[in-house]
């Protein structure tokens, strides 16, 4: 990264100016507040940041996701930030726990309090990561923070048979997702298994566990579409040992081409989820 922002600080002079382009995920009211908090608190930090896709020698692209908890919800974020040429020259990310909102609507939690933590805590990384920027003094600095997650259901697990030890476990393609994102989904969620400590397995040995990923899009209103990713999780004996769902509502059209962030938010939120469903000598 360093090697891509070296040399910048020329560019932009004592304050790097960013484009905000339309967050991806939420509700309307969450990202149009979402958007000027980050305004107002980039400038704490010696960030410029614009309200829309242009005018900034760098651009800011946010997918937010919200998943219920046992109490309230977790609303998680991942930034992409691009130079003028498209080339990514950063990510930022991080998760804010709610207490309030039910499982049905985890948004319904999200106050003006929320919002104002994720874009300080959004503008800290930004600033640290950008030529020019500053951590600035209204809020702590932030450490880099795990990878979003979209909305996810809690995984619902059969009871386990007790089967002969697997040799471990094969990450089946993904079915049904548009753009790149039959490739792309796949190895997210194979590298965020192997990276949380599971055995991955090839298709060669038939004594193993199976995830298999099913991406089903929907129309909805307001130029949307709602896409819906099941990732069943079976035994060696293709029993089914439980399912992971994660369900958003996102721009008509968006997955259609390279998903990018959004493959290694959804690997993040099904890979917990997975583990749990998994035995621990997986």
């Amino acid at each position: 990264m360093g090697g891509l922002l070296s040399g910048a600080s020329g560019i932009f002079g004592g304050s790097p100016k960013v484009a905000v382009a339309p967050i991806i995920g939420a509700p309307e009211n969450v990202t149009s507040e979402l958007t000027q908090a980050l305004v107002v608190a980039g400038k704490d930090r010696n960030l410029t940041l614009i309200p829309g896709p242009t005018g900034g020698n760098y651009t800011l692209r946010g997918y937010l996701l919200a998943s219920p908890e046992r109490r309230g919800s977790k609303i998680s974020y991942i930034w992409d930030v691009t130079d003028t040429k498209g080339t990514r020259v950063t990510r930022v990310s991080g998760e804010e726990v709610v207490s309030k909102g039910s499982r049905s609507n985890p948004w319904s939690g999200v106050d003006s309090t929320v919002i104002r933590s994720i874009a300080n805590k959004t503008a800290s990384q930004l600033a640290a990561a950008l030529p020019g920027g500053s951590r600035g003094s209204s809020s702590p600095s932030v450490a880099a923070a795990p990878a979003a997650v979209p909305a996810a259901t809690a995984a619902t697990a059969a009871a386990r048979p007790a089967a002969a030890k697997p040799s471990g476990v094969l990450v089946a393609p993904v079915d049904g997702a548009p753009g790149d994102g039959r490739r792309s989904l796949t190895t997210a969620l194979k590298k965020r298994l192997y990276k949380d400590g599971v055995k991955l397995a090839n298709g060669t040995n038939q004594n193993v566990y199976t995830v298999k990923g099913i991406v089903k899009l929907s129309s909805a209103s307001g130029g949307k579409e709602t896409i819906r990713i099941d990732w069943q999780v079976l035994d060696p004996n293709g029993k089914r040992l439980g399912t992971v769902s994660q369900q958003n509502t996102i721009p008509k059209g968006s997955l259609n081409g390279p998903w990018g962030a959004i493959a290694d938010a959804a690997a993040g939120a099904a890979a917990d989820g997975i583990i749990k469903l998994l035995p621990k000598s997986s």
